[in-house]
This record gives structure tokens, sequence and C-alpha cells, in this order.
């Protein structure tokens, strides 16, 4: 039996007679105080292992061990019990953005002494966890944002949701809270023009046809129909589970990639025969060795990478995008508080 991540499902275990004991191996990287905090009653402070496996792929790839969540795992030394000292003077920091990394920086600052207030624009925080979390088989990385969140509001952070700001608002906002200091922790988007690495261009074409990106699929802002083709760049497990929802709610759907097989990143990560698994249950085709070549409306012409003038026309209703990110990084160029 493995994934015991809640102290009451160890004890649960135990009760049952089903073990003499209780043996943690990933959850004791995701919280090296899980036994501590279950003797004293701090269930609810438990950093739970999401099962993102980041620790098996660093150690396999020659590395330290690395949780997804939680920086102190191999560099105890530096960061271990006993470095999160008070400041002697607190200072004011606004953290513009609740993804994992603003309420990072919120929960340590605060924790620290200093009065922190965080700023989301969406109802919830999370940022990317929680398009992640939309994913089939992934709602566990969803306990990333709720973990992070609760710590910082813990140590003292005040969190607001619902609240957008832009260049607009934002001197608005600076007069109002007068922070000493800005946190910028606004993200990336993911582009819904297919912008390539290589050619550092959108896909040709992209304006002509009903392209979205992978993250618009996961949370439901949008429900494509019909033929669907999902162009995976990434080599994670994103583009494969983006198909695999298109796949179950009906649509006829094909994940094509450019690169010699799907999901090359997720090998390291022990979730390849996973993956593919999950592509077959559900009937999605799959296409490598294929490059867009032009978007044409309803239509995407490829070209095989290997030789180009083989060329395949496919059908597409909706095309997805699971290729580059953009920083939306205007808002640190805005205002005039320190950074």
């Amino acid at each position: 039996m493995g994934r015991i991540t809640h102290p009451g499902v160890a004890e649960d275990i135990l009760q049952a007679d089903e073990a003499d004991a209780i043996l943690l191996a990933r959850q004791l990287f995701a919280d090296e105080h899980w036994v501590q905090k279950v003797r004293e009653g701090r269930e609810d402070d438990i950093r739970r292992c999401v099962a993102a496996n980041y620790c098996w792929r660093s150690v396999i790839s020659g590395g330290r061990v690395q949780c997804v969540y939680n920086p102190v795992v191999g560099r105890e030394r530096q960061w271990g019990e006993g470095s999160l000292t008070a400041v002697p003077e607190g200072r004011k920091a606004l953290v513009i953005g609740g993804g994992p990394a603003g309420l990072e920086y919120a929960r340590i600052a605060a924790a620290r002494g200093h009065d922190v207030v965080v700023v989301e624009r969406e109802a919830e925080t999370g940022g990317h966890v929680r398009w992640h979390a939309a994913l089939p088989k992934r709602s566990e990385y969803g306990q990333i944002a709720v973990w992070l969140a609760a710590q910082a509001a813990g140590n003292g952070a005040a969190i607001r949701t619902g609240e957008n700001v832009d260049e607009d608002n934002l001197d608005a906002l600076l007069a109002a809270e007068q922070p000493d200091h800005v946190v910028v922790a606004t993200g990336s988007h993911y582009r819904r023009d297919g912008w390539q690495g290589q050619t550092a261009q959108p896909l040709p074409g992209w304006e002509t046809g009903n392209c979205v990106s992978w993250v618009d699929v996961a949370t439901g802002a949008v429900e494509p129909s019909g033929s669907v083709i999902v162009i995976d760049d990434l080599q994670d497990a994103m583009a494969p589970l983006t198909a695999v929802k298109l796949a179950n709610a009906g649509c006829d759907t094909r994940l094509v990639t450019r690169w010699p097989m799907i999901g090359m990143e997720t090998i390291p990560e022990v979730y390849y025969l996973w993956v593919r698994q999950h592509l077959y249950e559900s009937g999605v085709e799959v296409l490598p060795d294929l490059f867009v070549k032009e978007i044409k409306g309803d239509s995407v012409e490829f070209l095989n990478v290997y030789v180009n003038e083989i060329t395949t026309a496919l059908p597409a209703d909706w095309i997805v995008m699971a290729t580059g990110r953009q920083s939306d990084n205007d808002l640190y160029h805005a205002g005039s508080a320190p950074r």
C-alpha cells in the first residue's frame, strides 16, 4: 500500500490490523515534520505529497532530491530548522498574483514578521496549479494552492481574491496600500497562437482557425466539439491529459507532436506508461513526427519533420495549443514602488 499522506489513513490501516507499522517515503520529502505535526495535533499544517514525482525525477537525473513545492528538502543546512528568523523591523509588501510563487513569498515573508497583502484577480488562488488540477487524474495538484494559501494566511498575510490589478489602477492601489515593496508574481499564460521556440514565431495561419490553449479546455472556458487537434510542443502530461479530457467528452481527438513520441518529459517522473494507458483507453489518435506547416481554417496541414516533402492534412473544428508561454510582466514596469 502506498500514497499514505494523511495520518487518519495511517491510523485506519493500523486499527484494521492491515499493517504493523507505517513507513513514509515521498510524504517525508513533502513535509519532513509530518510525525511532529501529527504528534502535536497539527494535521492541517501537513504539506501533503501530491505525487508529482519531482523527487524521483531529480534523483534519477543525477541531482539532489527535490520536491515540487517544498524548497527546503535537499537544502536543510541552508533553509532547514532554525534558519527562518524574525526581522528586526517588519516592512509592508504588496504581492500581485496569488499563484504558487506569490503565495510562497507571502508565507515566508509573513512568517518573518512582514506585513503582507496578496492581491489575486481570480476568485481562487493557485494560478497554474489550478489549471493542472482541472485535468483528468490531476486533482491532487490543487492541494498545493490550498496548503500555500492556508499557511500564508495563518502566518498573517492578507489574501484578497477577485481583485484585478492592471496598469490603469496600479497607482491607485499603491496609494491606498503604501507598500515598502511590491512583488510582481503575475506568472505567464499559454499562448493560443502556437508560438514556437524553434522559429520564435506563431504557427502560420493560426488566426484562421478556432485556436485555443489547453488551459481554456482544462478550465472549461471553452467546450470544443467535433474534430479536435491537440498540438503538443511541451512533452509533459498537459497535452495528453487535455486530449483525454476532450476524447472523454465525445470529441474525435488527435494528439500531434513534432517529437518522435508523446510525453518524453513524463518518463523521469514515472508517468509515461500511465499517460499512454489513458490515451489508449480514451481512443486518442497519437501522431508523432509532424510539424504544423499551416493552419487553414477548419483543417491543418502538417509536414514530416524528417522528410518535409511528405505532408498530411487533417480536419480540425478546434485546434488546442499546448505550446509556448509568455510572461505577464507588464506590471513590473508600471508604477513607482520599489520591486
